[in-house]
Order: structure tokens, then sequence, then C-alpha cells
């Protein structure tokens, strides 16, 4: 009978079940689909790196994403390569326009990506938290004291 009552909450929760755009793309950066990646190695300093070309976790080409080996919830960058979705359907609607050097961004105005900054690039999108840009690219951090 609980088990009745607890089963649809579950539904969605967890990367098994079908899950909204915004909970794939934090399930991917934290570590969820590891398991299935194509290349999984570290880089340095502390940085590793997870890559999926043959089946992404995400509606799209290929996705890579590259994070602190001690912190990695907190400080990751995902590039997602020809996403079947675009950098506002991910932002919402109440995402604000940023400027960084890198061009013009979005930040998700809350929400559980408030953190996250996502850039339009050449053949994609990429999205990285306030965290990794403290780290690894503070010409970033600007972006997010809006």
């Amino acid at each position: 009978m609980l088990s009745a009552l607890l089963a649809p909450g579950l539904l969605g929760c967890g990367p098994r079940g079908k899950a909204d755009l915004t909970a794939q793309v934090l399930f991917t950066a934290s570590g969820s689909y590891d398991a299935q990646a194509d290349v999984r190695d570290r880089l340095g300093g502390g940085l590793r790196r997870v890559e999926w070309t043959r089946r992404p976790p995400l509606h799209a080409r290929a996705v890579t994403v590259r994070y602190d080996g001690n912190n990695r919830t907190l400080a990751w960058d995902m590039q997602v390569q020809a996403p079947q979705f675009s950098a506002r359907q991910l932002a919402g609607e109440d995402a604000r326009p940023v400027s960084t050097p890198q061009g013009e961004g979005l930040r998700p105005g809350g929400g559980r990506l408030e953190d996250v900054l996502i850039l339009p690039t050449p053949g994609g999108l990429r999205l990285l938290t306030r965290g990794y840009a403290a780290q690894e690219e503070p010409g970033l951090l600007g972006a997010f004291r809006h």
C-alpha cells in the first residue's frame, strides 16, 4: 500500500524516470549517466572530463562535461553539440541576457539552473556554473553579478 502511494511521486525524480530538460542537464552534470559515457578521463589540476558521442544523455549530437573532481555539483562546464533544444528553452522565460567576453549569453532567472551561464557556441551551447567560472575562467564571473 505504501509503495503504491510513493511510486507516483518518484516518477521523474531520477535518471530512470522521464525527466524534464533541466533535470536531464543536472543529472548529466552530476554524473548520473557517466557509466554510459564514451570517454572518462583526468585532465590535470583536479579537472576531469566525461564525453558522450554514441548515446548522449541529452537530445544532442554529443555532450562533454568538464568538472572539478572534488566538487562536481558546484563546478562544471558542459558543451552540447547540435542540441535539439535552444538556450532560451533551457534558460526559461525569466532568463536575463548577459554580456561576456565570449559573447552574449543567458542566465536563468531562478530555479535549479540559477547559478548557470548559458552561452551559444558555433556548434551548440556551453553551460557553466559560477563555481567553474571562479576556478577556471574568472573573466566570466561578471555575468553572474547581474
